[in-house]
């Protein structure tokens, strides 16, 4: 998934975040895949969900004591995605 693209998703104009966001591109990716999810770049939904996972990770990005959930839509697609790809959630 291209950088510019997820930044424009995330409506970041500046370059201090590129590492940060990459990371969290890798990261929502490995996700998906310890979900049963393989990378599928060519699945506009697979890609919905990606962004999806790093705006999530992004806006949260502080260290906090807090917990963070993953919305319903998102555990709901990557459920989704998994049947499609022949792994039972």
């Amino acid at each position: 998934m291209d950088l510019q693209y997820v930044k424009d998703y995330l409506r970041v104009d500046y370059d201090e975040d590129d590492l940060l966001i990459t990371g969290f591109i890798a990261g929502a990716k490995e996700y998906l895949r310890g979900a049963g999810v393989p990378e599928q770049q060519k699945n506009e939904l697979y890609n919905i969900v990606v962004l999806m996972l790093v705006a999530l990770f992004y806006e949260n990005r502080e260290i906090t004591d807090k917990d963070i959930k993953i919305p319903t839509v998102i555990q709901n697609f990557i459920v989704q995605l998994s049947v499609q790809s022949g792994v039972t959630p």
